[in-house]
């Protein structure tokens, strides 16, 4: 019998001032670390060997703070969320089961069953975040898209379009009559097209006329 899968509920964890365990110190934990939002409280990276490139991209970033050992149950004391990185698949195991036990959500990357919750591969373009995943049917198919997608968003008028926007909304907050016709212009198949076209001076010029009072 074929096993169910799993219940994926896609969602954004606000990790504002908290604490993040990451295990291991290869390319993976790297990939982990370079993810992490601004305003993160603390990561603690626990590893007995931590790679040239992690302890360098570690060095200029006081908030994260490296432990050359193995991994210890105290590590998850005020953790909040612990990535698996570990090459050591046993300890990988170990820790999840202990985080999961004291309430801390995981991210195990060689064994997602073991874990709470699985990373995205996210495209970004301006101030814009859009996540992809494929249920873990195929996570290089969906790293694959994200490189596909940030391409395209990059080549557009999107990120300006965006930072367009807000700077309207002290406006927008001032004046509900000029916000419901900035919304009605703008949100149509339209204009979306517009904004995601490939950037031209004279598309540019065109939705820069959409965004008067």
């Amino acid at each position: 019998m074929r096993a169910a899968p799993p219940a994926l509920y896609p969602a954004t964890l606000d990790l504002s001032g908290s604490q993040v365990v990451v295990l291991g110190a290869g390319a993976v934990a790297l990939r982990k670390l370079k993810g992490l939002p601004k305003g993160l409280g603390r990561a603690l990276v626990v590893a007995p060997e931590v790679s040239p490139a992690l302890r360098a991209w570690a060095r200029p970033r006081p908030w994260v703070r490296i432990l050359r050992r193995g991994f210890e149950p105290r590590d998850l004391k005020g953790c909040r969320l612990l990535f698996c990185c570990s090459d050591d698949e046993t300890v990988n195991s170990l820790a999840a089961r202990r985080a999961r036990a004291a309430g801390v959500w995981v991210c195990q990357s060689s064994r997602p069953e073991q874990g709470d919750l699985r990373v995205p591969a996210v495209a970004r373009a301006g101030g814009l975040r859009m996540t992809l995943s494929t249920g873990g049917a195929s996570p290089a198919m969906a790293k694959a898209l994200r490189s596909h997608f940030e391409s395209l968003l990059r080549a557009s008028d999107l990120a300006w379009f965006l930072r367009r926007l807000e700077a309207l909304r002290p406006a927008m907050k001032s004046d509900p009559q000029f916000k419901a016709r900035l919304l009605r212009r703008l949100i149509v198949p339209e204009v979306l097209s517009r904004v995601l076209a490939r950037r031209s001076p004279a598309g540019r010029r065109g939705l820069q006329a959409l965004l008067k009072p």
